[in-house]
């Protein structure tokens, strides 16, 4: 397999396996998913790829929850009182 082929496979590698950042254009998906199947000698029928296989958008993060803002509180409380008895603690911790 040449370097072209290579860069090709792992180009259309990327797009199947995120196919929500290319689904303004699904022929990318289409044409990524024809090239994975031709490197291992398979075919496809595009006319069979029916709308089930579209990916949709993902929804926009909901609210946090009580127990998701509880749990927030508790880490920033617990952090604080480690800075305060002069811990090293990473600022990502």
């Amino acid at each position: 397999m040449s370097a072209q082929q290579t860069q090709n496979i792992h180009l259309a590698r990327k797009i199947a396996l995120q196919p929500e950042k290319y689904i303004d254009d699904p022929s990318q998906f289409t044409t990524a998913w024809a090239a994975l199947k031709a490197a291992r000698g398979q075919s496809i029928d595009t006319s069979r790829l029916h709308a089930a296989h579209l990916i949709d958008r993902p929804l926009p993060a909901s609210e946090p929850t009580e127990i998701e803002k509880c749990m927030q509180r508790v880490a920033d409380k617990t952090r604080e009182l480690i800075q305060a008895r002069r811990s090293n603690l990473p600022p990502a911790a």
